[in-house]
């Protein structure tokens, strides 16, 4: 029965992704492009907790869980966050460390050494212990992950003030802060192997982002019956 928990968070999150993705190939959009591969990251996140948690864990799966579960995603949803300004020389310049952060990321994750430890496959090795305490790809989260979710709150928090932006972004704005802060309180869960707990703070996490990307992607309705945009 546990592996419902993450299947379901990796099902959810892959429509989320096909939705944000689809809507990037017809609009050409940065935000909707980064959130659609964040949202993939969670998703291949979810399958390899499912697979672990099932039948137990072996070094690929843990790295696909690690790289993409703790260490990119957030990244990429800080970068669609930063997009949303419209500020070009800081969007490059956030797009340039989350490039940097991914190739550092894989090349760190792919080559260094997984110990996985015979315990019950329903427990989500944790990282102190799968990489070795202080080692770089344990620290890696603190490093990428922690900064980037600090960016989406602050961007959540100034969209607010001043009235500057128009109320139905300032309001996907926190929603994307609220689901980045319930996938990060379901962190402890994974740290201590409770992967059923993380797994449904992962998929309520990803369900409110995705409302909150569907805030701030909406195209204002202007005079007249014209429809409005998907997504």
């Amino acid at each position: 029965m546990i592996i419902i928990f993450p299947a379901v968070a990796a099902l959810v999150s892959t429509i989320f992704a096909i939705q944000l993705l689809t809507s990037w190939a017809h609009r050409k959009r940065l935000p909707q492009l980064a959130w659609g591969i964040a949202m993939l990251m969670y998703a291949l996140a979810s399958l390899a907790v499912a697979a672990g948690v099932s039948g137990g864990w072996d070094p690929t799966l843990y790295r696909i869980y690690w790289l993409f579960g703790a260490c990119l995603n957030v990244p990429y949803l800080a970068l669609g966050s930063v997009a949303l300004l419209g500020k070009r020389a800081v969007t490059a310049a956030m797009l340039v460390l989350v490039a940097a952060a991914t190739v550092i990321g894989v090349a760190v994750i792919a080559v260094a050494t997984v110990h996985i430890a015979a315990s019950a496959p329903k427990q989500i090795p944790r990282g102190s212990e799968a990489w070795g305490k202080g080692t770089l790809p344990a620290t890696l989260p603190t490093y990428m992950s922690i900064p980037a979710y600090v960016i989406v709150v602050m961007i959540a928090v100034a969209s607010g003030r001043g009235g500057k932006l128009p109320p139905h972004r300032v309001r996907g704005n926190w929603l994307i802060a609220i689901g980045a802060t319930l996938v990060a309180a379901g962190a402890p869960f994974a740290r201590y192997g409770r992967g059923a707990a993380f797994s449904v703070f992962l998929a309520l996490g990803v369900v409110v982002m995705f409302l909150g990307f569907r805030l701030t992607s909406k195209t204002p309705r202007p005079a007249g019956p014209v429809a409005d945009d998907p997504l």
